[in-house]
C-alpha cells in the first residue's frame, strides 16, 4: 500500500508543476514553490491519512466558505475527521498559503512523527509551505515506515470501533449496549410504542456524561439547532451560558454582559437548584435544564440558585439577547475597552479600538473582561499578538499526544509596559477571557487585574456535527499562558485588587468596579 501511496504522491506533485506551469525539475528555485491551502490539504487527505471508515462522509462542515470546495468535500472532511482541522465556522481560505509549523503540527498529529522542535519552530511560524515541506515529508515517512493507514484498512464501520477498543472488557460492554437496543426494539412488550431514537439519542448522551467533564455535551438535532443559535450571536432568553458540572449540578458559568439574567443579579459560580418549580436532579439533562430555562422574550423565570451557603430565588425577565463582541469609549482620562465574547469579528474590532485608543493620546487604558465566556482560541491569540514581543509564545495548548505554541508575528505592537493598565475580571471571566488576562500579566507585570476570582475554564472543546443534525461538543486540550505557561483550569485567576460587586447599585446604573479604577 505505500508504494502505491508514493506513486500517487509523485503523480500528485507532477500535476502540481504542470498547474505552475513549470516544468519538473530537483533545483531549488522548484522547491521553493508555495503551494495553496486547497494542494496542501489535499496532500495531507490522500497521502498523510489514507484509508478511512466511510463515516467521514456523514460529517457536515461548518466552514463559511463551503462553496469554494466544489469537488474537495471529501477531502476537508478526512482531515476533520481525524481531528487534525478544527471543524468551525471560519473560512479555509484555499486559495491562501499556509504556515509551515501549522501544517507540521498536523503531520506530527497525523503520524507521530516530531518534525518541530525548539530550534525552528520560530522559523516555521514566520514563513509559509514550500514543495520541498512536502518532498521531505515523503521522504522521512517512507524511510521511518510510519503506518499512514492508522486508522484501519478496509475497515467497515462496526469492525473499526471495536478495533479502537483496546480491553477485551470494552468490546463487551459495547457488544453488550447494542444487544440491549436489539432485545428491546424487538421483543419489549409494548415494541410499536417505543420511541427508538429517544433510546438512541438517550444512550449518546450519556455516553458523553460518562466522560466525567462538564463541557462534553452531546446534543441530538433539536438542542444542537439551539446550541448553534446560541453561538450566533442573537437568541431569545435569559442570556447566560451554563454547564453540568455533574449530574444535578446546574452551573452558571457566565452571565452575559448587558444580559436579562446580568440585569437581575445571576453571577458565574451559582448553581441552579430549580427553574420555575422544576427541580434540578440527578436525572435532570443539561438539555431538559436549558429547554426550562429558554423561552420567549418578555415572559418571567423564577431561578432558585445557590450562592456560596445562601439560596436565593431570582426573577428573571426574558429577553432578545444579541451578543456584540466589543465595545469602547473615552472614560475620562482612561480609554476604556470592553470585551464582551470572543466571536469571529472580534479580532477586527478590537484591532480598531487600540488604533483608535492611540489616536486618543490616552495614557490610561481599561479592558473589561468581565462576565466574558470565552470563544475562539485563535481569536485570543491574533488579539494578544498586538502586544507580546516578536518570537515570543502566547497561548500554549496541550492535547493529548503534541503541544501546540501560538507564537507573537513581527506585527507593530502596542507596548503596555509604559501604559497605565487595568483589566476588570470577575466569576463570569472563563476561558479565552481567562487566556487574554493572564497572558498579558504574564508580559506586563504592572499590568493591575481588578474585580473577583475568575471561574476557572482553562480546557478548550471541539465540535463534531453529524449527519442527522446531532453535535458532539467535547474537550480536546487544556491550555497554558504563554510565558509563565499557568494553568488555571478548576484554579482560576486572582485579581491584584479584589473588589466585590455591588449588585443593587449596579441594579441602579452604578457600576463600583469600574468607579474604583476611574476615581483612582
Amino acid at each position: 500500500m505505500i508504494k502505491n501511496i508514493y506513486k500517487n504522491l509523485l503523480i500528485f506533485i507532477l500535476s502540481f508543476f504542470v498547474v505552475f506551469g513549470v516544468s519538473f525539475a530537483d533545483n531549488q528555485e522548484k522547491l521553493d514553490l508555495e503551494p495553496n491551502r486547497k494542494l496542501i490539504f489535499e496532500f495531507i487527505s490522500n497521502y498523510v491519512i489514507g484509508e478511512l471508515p466511510e463515516s467521514y462522509k456523514y460529517i457536515n462542515l461548518y466552514y463559511k466558505d463551503l462553496k469554494t470546495l466544489k469537488n474537495n468535500k471529501e477531502i476537508i472532511q478526512k482531515i476533520v475527521y481525524t481531528g487534525a482541522l478544527p471543524n468551525k465556522k471560519a473560512n479555509l481560505n484555499l486559495d491562501k498559503k499556509l504556515k509551515a509549523l501549522e501544517f507540521f503540527y498536523m503531520i506530527n498529529y497525523l503520524t507521530g512523527y516530531d518534525f518541530v522542535d525548539e530550534e525552528n519552530k520560530s522559523i516555521l511560524q514566520n514563513r509559509f509551505v514550500k514543495v520541498s515541506d512536502l518532498l521531505m515529508v515523503k521522504d522521512i515517512l517512507e524511510e521511518e515506515k510510519i503506518n499512514l493507514d492508522k486508522q484501519g484498512e478496509n475497515l467497515d464501520r462496526f469492525d473499526y470501533y471495536f478495533s479502537i477498543l483496546k480491553d477485551e472488557k470494552d468490546k463487551q460492554k459495547l457488544d453488550i449496549l447494542l444487544d440491549v437496543y436489539a432485545t428491546l426494539s424487538n421483543e419489549h412488550i409494548d415494541t410499536e410504542k417505543l420511541d427508538k431514537d429517544k433510546m438512541l439519542y438517550s444512550s449518546i448522551e450519556g455516553l458523553a456524561s460518562g466522560a466525567g467533564d462538564e463541557y462534553s455535551v452531546y446534543f441530538p438535532p433539536t438542542e444542537s439547532k439551539n446550541f448553534e443559535e446560541s453561538l450566533s450571536g442573537e437568541f431569545e432568553g435569559i442570556g447566560a451560558y451554563v454547564e453540568m458540572s455533574k449530574p444535578g449540578v446546574l452551573l452558571i458559568s457566565s452571565p452575559l454582559p448587558g444580559s436579562p439574567s446580568e440585569k437581575a443579579g445571576l453571577k458565574g459560580g451559582d448553581i441552579v437548584l430549580k427553574v420555575d418549580n422544576f427541580e434540578i436532579t440527578k436525572d435532570t439533562s443539561l438539555n431538559d435544564a436549558v429547554g426550562k430555562i429558554k423561552g420567549i422574550a418578555n415572559s418571567l423565570v423564577t431561578l432558585t440558585i445557590l450562592r456560596g451557603e445562601e439560596v436565593l430565588k431570582i426573577e428573571i425577565t426574558r429577553g432578545k439577547v444579541v451578543v456584540k463582541d466589543i465595545e469602547y469609549e473615552e472614560k475620562g482620562e482612561y480609554f476604556y475597552i470592553h470585551i464582551k465574547n470572543f466571536g469571529e469579528k472580534v479580532f477586527a474590532e478590537f484591532n480598531n479600538a487600540i488604533n483608535d485608543f492611540k489616536k486618543s493620546k490616552k495614557t490610561k487604558l481599561i479592558i473589561d473582561l468581565r462576565n466574558n465566556p470565552g470563544g475562539y482560541l485563535d481569536k485570543v491569540a491574533s488579539m494578544l499578538d498586538l502586544f507580546v514581543p516578536n518570537g515570543e509564545k502566547t497561548v500554549v495548548v496541550k492535547y493529548k499526544d503534541f503541544d501546540y505554541n501560538y507564537y507573537a508575528s513581527n506585527i507593530e505592537k502596542t507596548d503596555l509596559s509604559n501604559i497605565d493598565t487595568y483589566i476588570l475580571i470577575n466569576s463570569g471571566t472563563a476561558s479565552a477571557s481567562e487566556i487574554m488576562a493572564g497572558t498579558l500579566k504574564d508580559y506586563f507585570k504592572n499590568i493591575k487585574i481588578v474585580g473577583e476570582k475568575s471561574f476557572g475554564k482553562g480546557s478548550v472543546q471541539t465540535m463534531r456535527e453529524y449527519v442527522d443534525g446531532s453535535m458532539l461538543k467535547y474537550t480536546n486540550a487544556k491550555w497554558y499562558t504563554g510565558k509563565t505557561l499557568t494553568g488555571i483550569d478548576k484554579v482560576g485567576i486572582m485579581p491584584d485588587i479584589e473588589i466585590k460587586l455591588d449588585v443593587e447599585k449596579l441594579k441602579s446604573g452604578v457600576d463600583n468596579q469600574l468607579n474604583y479604577i476611574l476615581n483612582k
